[in-house]
């Protein structure tokens, strides 16, 4: 196993991190080429060679995805490996965040932990396979993929194709933990639409913002309700986060406008379109309760991502799960997570779990970083996956991690 080890992670990954791919995040993306490009040289070279079929997927203008494909003994459907290639922006430390620098086993630098680490320990187990002439018991398809952190269509793309894939891995930092479930995420903006009028006589108009903040309330009142509804055990509750406002014209005017922006995090099992309407009625009624001439519109959907919810007795989960208690040790076990993943978008086709190396609260820190050691653990995880038998599914799977279950 000459690939497996920290030198060579430690290498690989300030590749990787010196190589910036940051997602624009819906912003405008200035240059001609995808902003995944230089990871995508980058791999293409560690594969050049190699018995191994490397193919650029295109996306869109601003987006790419890489895959490789190892064949296996016999035919059959593939297992899957998915880690994403961008990276958030780093403008709060951009000085730094893309000159990879190390303290001791820890490699610091924009997408260390996300997702470069994960991405950087498929890439070293796939290479080891390859370089020992190991044919696994089923074809591997290694996905680097784009656009993850901002509207996941790498993999929405990358569904659209005839692969036949009955397992995935989908590399994040869990911790080397297994997660069977998370959340969906729905995203919207309500405006609350009031009448201007001189704020030395406020009451000839109807203060849009005084609208949004009995609408936000509202949704506070929600959110209790909806986790008294609705419980996981492995994860919290629903959510509903208002993460932006934008309000107001002038300092001495009734603001005849305000804009709030909505995240809602579903658990598993709850109907996403439902959610959302309730939502938005609780908004609508807030709205006219603050004031007769207030009313609010909502905008389409800006990100609609299902959640994830792989049965804790499904076979691929049980193996995993001894495998990663193998090299990572015996108190890991199957968890759940807040956050979103590509994982979800090929739930319907195959059992899906996240895993990778890093701990979430670096994510998309100043100073991410990740440990090296966990890196190659990692790795070694990846690859005794690849190579492991196809775990049989004999009967229907009941034992479901949680979904949705009145409270």
């Amino acid at each position: 196993m000459k690939w497996l080890t920290r030198e060579r992670a430690g290498a690989m990954l300030s590749d990787l991190i010196a190589r910036p791919s940051v997602n624009p995040m819906g912003r405008l993306h200035s240059s001609a080429t995808p902003v995944e490009r230089g990871v995508v040289e980058y791999v293409e070279g560690l594969f050049a060679g190699r018995d191994a079929r490397v193919t650029r997927l295109p996306v869109s203008d601003v987006h790419e995805n890489l895959l490789i494909e190892y064949p296996a003994d016999g035919s059959g459907p593939a297992i899957l490996f998915e880690s994403h290639m961008d990276v958030v922006p780093a403008d709060d430390w951009a000085d730094e965040a893309f000159v990879p620098r190390r303290e001791g086993d820890l490699l610091i630098g924009r997408g260390a932990c996300d997702d470069k680490g994960s991405l950087t320990a498929m890439i070293l187990a796939l290479l080891d396979l390859i370089e020992a002439g190991e044919r696994p018991p089923r074809p591997v398809l290694l996905l680097c993929a784009g656009d993850e952190e901002y509207a996941q269509t790498g993999i929405k793309s990358f569904c659209g194709l005839p692969f036949d894939i009955r397992w995935g891995i989908f590399g994040e930092p869990t911790r080397l933990e297994p997660v069977v479930q998370h959340k969906g995420t729905l995203r919207w903006d309500f405006t609350v639409h009031g009448r201007s009028a001189h704020t030395s006589r406020p009451e000839l108009g109807a203060n849009a913002i005084l609208g949004a903040i009995g609408a936000v309330e509202a949704l506070s009142r929600l959110q209790k309700d909806l986790q008294r509804r609705f419980a996981s055990p492995l994860m919290t509750g629903p959510l509903l986060t208002v993460s932006m406002i934008r309000g107001g014209r002038t300092r001495n005017a009734v603001p005849d406008e305000c804009v709030v922006s909505v995240d809602f995090r579903l658990l598993p099992g709850m109907d996403m379109q439902a959610a959302r309407s309730e939502a938005m009625a609780v908004i609508d009624d807030a709205c006219s309760r603050t004031g007769e001439d207030l009313r609010a519109t909502h905008s389409d959907l800006q990100l609609r991502t299902p959640a994830l919810s792989t049965p804790l007795d499904h076979p691929f989960s049980r193996q995993t799960l001894e495998i990663c208690r193998t090299y990572a040790g015996p108190e890991v076990d199957l968890r759940g997570e807040p956050y979103g993943t590509d994982a979800a978008w090929v739930a319907d086709r195959a059992a899906a779990l996240v895993l990778g190396p890093g701990d979430i609260r670096s994510a998309h820190a100043v100073g991410e970083r990740i440990d090296l050691n966990e890196v190659v653990t990692c790795a070694r995880i990846y690859r005794a996956i690849m190579t492991a038998p196809p775990p049989q599914l004999t009967g229907p799977s009941t034992a479901l991690p949680g979904g949705v279950h009145p409270a």
